[in-house]
């Protein structure tokens, strides 16, 4: 039996977009092979589901012109950046093609460790794309980033508990609550944990309401009326009741694992949540069972008749300033991430494409069902802060806000804007 799948509150807008645990870092600081075939050496995202063809595909089509090489780094972001940090810090040339998260773009152009990418180059590589993706590949204006793929949250629930789903926050907290005094499955899947995603949900509820953490040159912290309101709603999610007594723990396998194992009702979480329940459902009989009884649908409007504006996530490739084979690195990055290796990367290892026309494939909208939706969310993300300060700044409304139902709206927004505004003007210790 199939999930009951269903286009929940498709709008008709205009137009418009889990790396496998690695413990072990290995670096390949050769840059040319025994056969004097220049060498591309690539950091991040190689350790994808299905990549090592991807490179293989590219080193085919290459014709002996350059060979990729991947090289792995560890799972989470915040590692993966201390490496590339160390090592473009010491100018080292044995990188290549860096595997950036999205937030990273800022902060590298103004050190210097990457590449603005030429007229030509840019023109190329945000041909077909979504907008979303090249905002975040761009800082003052320039294009640093070859967009490599993308994303946004969504709403998973049970149908068989709520056949409708909720159209806002407000909605889905009454739902929950009334599924609680019903004595069924009730509560909500956040991450609240203390790291990166829990940035990226608040920064979702902000931005829903009109509000940011910067302003557009960051220089000045931008706490408001409208983060008071942001604080507020997560203050009340937290202290409601309806969400995980381990919501202050929450990552995304934590909030994964609660849908999968029938305790949650609703869950905010990424695209790659139906993949990982339809491989779970072959061999387990729970994840079955849930799996046949979910659905997706829009995230939650945070303020009604308003489309929240998800936060971005995703990956694109930059050329290292210390790169000896810059123009063989673009077009590995172009290879690497065409249009029919996106659609690789979609089916493989769940990675959301950046390219238009990959969602008009018969075989990406097969596996991807909700597929209009994302296009519908993409076209109006957001991304995090665009600044070089972006992981200090990350680090402080984490750990601010840190635990959840500790935050006091008013108190905390303070505290938000005096830790930010002296990280803005390189005062203060971070946590």
């Amino acid at each position: 039996m199939e999930p009951r799948f269903r286009k929940a509150r498709s709008r008709p807008w205009q137009h418009f977009a889990a790396l496998s645990a690695v413990g072990a870092l290995a670096f390949g600081l050769v840059s040319c092979a025994s056969d004097d075939t220049v060498v591309v050496n690539v950091y991040g995202g190689t350790a994808a589901a299905g990549f090592d063809r991807i490179i293989a595909s590219c080193n085919e089509a290459a014709e002996g012109r350059y060979r990729i090489q991947g090289n792995l780094l560890p799972a989470d972001a915040d590692s993966q950046r201390e490496q590339f940090v160390r090592r473009l810090a010491s100018r080292d040339s044995g990188m290549d093609l860096l595997g950036m998260d999205v937030t990273w773009t800022a902060e590298f152009a103004e050190a210097g460790w990457i590449r603005e990418l030429t007229a030509e180059q840019a023109e190329l590589a945000t041909a077909d794309i979504l907008q979303p993706p090249i905002d975040t590949a761009t800082w003052q204006d320039r294009l640093y980033g070859i967009p490599k793929h993308t994303n946004v949250q969504l709403l998973w629930y049970r149908p068989s508990l709520t056949p409708q789903p909720p159209r806002t926050w407000d909605e889905m907290l009454e739902m929950a609550a009334e599924l609680r005094d019903r004595g069924e499955i009730y509560q909500i899947g956040f991450t609240g944990a203390r790291y990166e995603g829990y940035v990226v949900g608040f920064n979702t509820l902000l931005n829903s309401f009109g509000g940011d953490l910067v302003n557009e040159d960051s220089t000045e912290a931008t706490i408001d009326e409208n983060t008071l309101q942001a604080l507020e709603l997560m203050s009340r999610f937290a202290t409601s009741g309806l969400a995980s007594a381990s919501l202050s723990n929450a990552q995304e396998p934590e909030v994964f694992a609660e849908f999968q194992q029938g305790r949650s009702a609703f869950s905010l979480n990424w695209p790659y949540v139906l993949s990982a329940m339809r491989a779970a459902a072959e061999t387990d009989a729970q994840s079955r069972s849930v799996y046949e009884d979910m659905a997706f649908a829009q995230y939650p409007e945070v303020v009604p008749g308003e489309p929240a504006r998800v936060t971005l996530g995703g990956m694109n490739y930059a050329i290292s300033t210390f790169s000896e084979h810059p123009e063989e690195a673009f077009d590995a990055a172009m290879c690497l991430r065409s249009p029919e290796h996106q659609l690789w990367a979609a089916l493989d290892a769940g990675d959301v494409p950046a390219n238009v026309t990959v969602y008009d494939d018969p075989e990406f909208q097969d596996a991807y069902p909700m597929y209009e939706i994302l296009l519908e969310q993409l076209e109006i993300a957001v991304p995090r802060p665009k600044t070089p300060f972006y992981q200090n700044i990350s680090t402080i409304v984490s750990s601010t806000l840190s635990p959840p139902a500790a935050i006091d709206p008013e108190a905390t927004a303070d505290e938000l804007r005096d830790r930010i505004q002296d990280t803005l003007e390189g005062r203060g210790i971070l946590p």
